[in-house]
């Protein structure tokens, strides 16, 4: 029992030697500044982040939080020349390299960002976003060919990942590919029965090539699982409108009988 003691003893003298590290007024805040932007208060997060570069002039997830609410806040300009400033303090930071070619994507720029998304890539290969705002990139330089492949590539090594074949259907549908878009949303929606903008796709390539009982049924489809949406008000009125066009066809063909 004495021996419990003694031991209970030392421990406890021990324990009294072990501190936590003393956390920085930096930190505390962009801690701060980090939950103003979780909750999308962007222009308070932006004063509490200048705060804490103010106090540690090397904070860098201060300088990365606050080039991400800039973002936010649509101020691409300044959001870009904090992560210039980032890259140039750690270029092996595949962060730094992504939110600067989402930042110049978002800016415009379409051929800036594409060695910035690059970058990221090469540094982290398992940056899926990186990899389709890499693809978006390549289709606003008229590159459609290399978005393509892309695409095509995500779906082969990440056949779970669902926004490359909706990414890939939505581009083919603005080449006017309605045959090859149909077929990458049925895709789509066979991973995932649910996704509804895969339903909404569909029925806008059968429309477009004219297959108007097919175009209905997915433009309802979409309707069962998305009624109240923006999209859902265009889904309404373009079956009423189809009713209507197939209609006036079965008449002129009974009248040509």
């Amino acid at each position: 029992m004495l021996i419990r003691t003694n031991a209970e003893k030392n421990l406890t003298k021990a324990i009294n030697y072990v501190s936590l590290p003393i956390k920085s007024r930096s930190y505390e805040l962009c801690i701060k500044a980090d939950a103003l932007r979780f909750s999308k208060l962007y222009k308070e997060s932006v004063k509490c982040y200048l705060d804490s570069i103010m106090m540690d002039r090397n904070h860098q997830e201060a300088y990365l939080g606050l080039a991400t609410s800039y973002k936010y806040l649509n101020e691409y300009k300044k959001s870009i020349n904090i992560l210039e400033k980032l890259i140039k303090l750690d270029d092996k930071n595949d962060k730094y390299f992504f939110e600067m070619g989402v930042c110049c994507l978002s800016d415009g720029r379409p051929e800036d960002a594409i060695p910035n998304l690059i970058q990221s890539i090469i540094l982290n290969k398992e940056n899926l976003e990186a990899q389709i705002q890499l693809a978006i990139a390549h289709e606003l330089v008229d590159e459609a060919d290399l978005s393509l492949m892309i695409y095509d590539k995500l779906i082969e090594t990440n056949p779970e990942y669902l926004k490359a074949y909706y990414n890939k259907g939505a581009m083919l549908m603005g080449m006017g590919d309605f045959i090859n878009a149909a077929k990458t949303f049925f895709k789509l929606i066979k991973r995932n029965p649910d996704y509804y903008k895969a339903y909404l796709g569909i029925a806008m390539s059968f429309d477009k090539l004219e297959k108007y009982p097919n175009a209905i049924r997915y433009y309802k489809k979409f309707l069962e699982l998305k009624s109240l949406s923006e999209d859902a008000v265009f889904a309404k009125k373009r079956v009423d409108e189809l009713k209507k066009l197939i209609g006036k066809k079965q008449n002129n063909n009974l009248k040509l009988i």
